[in-house]
């Protein structure tokens, strides 16, 4: 959306900083298995949760509350998962609804952060 230039300069920087947040708790998906590593016992412990990823967490729970469930579940299709508004909805005019909805909740996202002027 951002490269035919339906969003703005705020919004794109509010689904960059969004996805961002994701990542920084482990949101990358899942990893690759290196089937060719030999396996031995008493492997490295997981390292503990890092302040960053704290604060990350902390800072999604305040999107959540400003967005609700079901725009942060957008957003976090869309902007975090990679998924195309055509690949999660059928119809076109489900389609535009959810694009005014993404639209409107990166507004709310960029305005949360100062990213842009309140309209």
């Amino acid at each position: 959306m951002a490269a035919r230039g339906v969003l703005d300069a705020a919004q794109v920087a509010a689904a960059t900083r969004f996805r961002a947040l994701w990542e920084s708790i482990g949101g990358k998906g899942a990893g690759a298995i290196n089937y060719g590593k030999e396996h031995v016992d008493g492997g490295k412990a997981r390292d503990p949760i890092t302040e960053r990823e704290v604060n990350a967490g902390k800072e999604l729970a305040r999107c959540r509350a400003l967005l609700g469930a079901r725009m942060y579940g957008l957003v976090s299709a869309v902007c975090d998962e990679g998924f195309a508004l055509t690949e999660i909805f059928t119809g076109k005019r489900e389609r535009l609804t959810a694009a005014d909805c993404l639209r409107m909740s990166l507004d709310d996202l960029a305005e949360l952060w100062r990213l842009a002027t309140p309209r």
